[in-house]
């Protein structure tokens, strides 16, 4: 197991920061691209939470679709989170008004009789037992958060108000129940679920964190450790050049696609001149047709969530920046989609889009004709090699 405190990719850093929004009184937001590793720094919350006296759950959500399910979730979570088993569940039984624990007999987990009466008021009983726990602290951690949201949305009006009253709880619960700390994160734009639900406000209440890729150093030393700790199919070191060149094959230090280059690399190390020609190897395996799994999810995440004409936008920008490995202006861009209907105004606005989702990098330097380019150039490699198509 890796000593992640030790490393200088352990996101310690961005962990001591979070701890510290906690102890001031302040909710973290973490939005962010897929696979830039808040999941990553969830669990590293919850491993180092007891040193400072908390306890962190992390709640994964994306496969909720309600808020009873939302409630099972938590629940499971914060009953496995205690090692004193039993002790626990009484006390936390005590809280939820139950006067003895469910008979042994009874199928299901402990909080099955709560799910079939009001789980709203028991969840509320829950945060509130959390709450008041003397011996620690605790920390919610609502792992993709937005893909909770937009499952009530996709039902229609009912399950926008549903939404709706589901964010404005936990709104009152945070101001109620002031010991508890709350932690978001999202791949997808939670704003524009928001503004559809009216609960922007809720958003506003809590304290942005920003989550950037891990640095060139950083970068070399986890390709590098990768290795060194039997975690790679073929190799058991990677020199400091290939290291290097896996960095700059990759562009965006997203530790998962670091990791699956360096996995791709085979034969016995490369000196430093043969360093390059190894890693160009090591894409081309990457660059197959069987990696679907490696970066089909950047082409689902555009069917899932972008709708109608925004979606035959996004895969037409998509498609032409391709097409430019040093990217092109928004001008240029506008006339390699090559759609006499799309307005400036159109294309800035999915291109903010991208640039959240982390399809794209967008460089303001001129504000009225921005860079764009792909953030991923591995990404931009398989788009080019095997291009999806959208049509309406």
């Amino acid at each position: 197991m890796t000593d992640y405190p030790s490393k200088s990719y352990g996101r310690n850093a961005e962990i001591a920061s979070i701890f510290k929004m906690f102890e001031i009184g302040k909710d973290v937001s973490m939005p962010g691209p897929r696979r830039l590793g808040k999941t990553f720094v969830l669990e590293r919350l919850v491993d180092s939470a007891s040193a400072g006296g908390w306890a962190a759950v992390k709640i994964e959500v994306a496969g909720c679709r309600d808020s009873q399910a939302f409630f099972r979730e938590l629940c499971d979570k914060i009953g496995s989170r205690r090692t004193n088993g039993a002790n626990f569940l009484t006390w936390i039984l005590q809280r939820l008004h139950q006067a003895t624990q469910p008979r042994q007999d009874q199928p299901g987990p402990w909080y099955q009789p709560f799910l079939s009466h009001d789980h709203q008021t028991y969840f509320e009983r829950l945060i509130k037992a959390l709450n008041d726990d003397s011996t620690q602290r605790w920390a919610l951690l609502i792992d993709e958060l937005p893909i909770f949201l937009k499952a009530l949305h996709d039902k229609g009006t009912d399950g926008i108000a549903a939404a709706r009253d589901f964010m404005n709880l936990t709104s009152r619960l945070r101001a109620d129940y002031q010991r508890v700390r709350w932690m978001i994160t999202g791949s997808i734009g939670i704003e524009p679920l928001a503004r559809a639900g009216n609960y922007m406000g809720v958003l506003a209440k809590f304290s942005p964190f920003a989550l950037e890729p891990l640095s060139n150093a950083q970068s070399r030393d986890l390709v590098q450790d990768l290795a060194k700790e039997g975690r790679l199919m073929h190799r058991q070191l990677i020199n400091d050049a290939e290291a290097e060149a896996i960095v700059q094959a990759v562009g965006w230090n997203a530790a998962y696609y670091l990791e699956a280059l360096a996995n791709k690399l085979t034969g016995a190390p490369a000196n430093d001149a043969g360093a390059g020609s190894a890693v160009a190897a090591a894409v081309e395996n990457l660059l197959q047709p069987g990696e679907q799994t490696t970066f089909g999810t950047w082409e689902e995440h555009l069917r899932k969530h972008y709708q109608g004409a925004e979606r035959l936008l996004a895969f037409s920008i998509l498609a032409a920046l391709a097409l430019h490995p040093g990217g092109l202006n928004a001008s240029g861009l506008l006339t390699a989609i090559g759609q006499a209907t799309v307005t400036e105004a159109q294309l800035r606005q999915t291109l903010d889009r991208l640039d959240a989702d982390g399809f794209v990098s967008l460089r303001r330097d001129d504000e009225d004709d921005p860079h764009v380019s792909f953030r991923n150039l591995l990404l931009r490699r398989w788009w080019q090699r095997y291009p999806p198509h959208e049509t309406l």
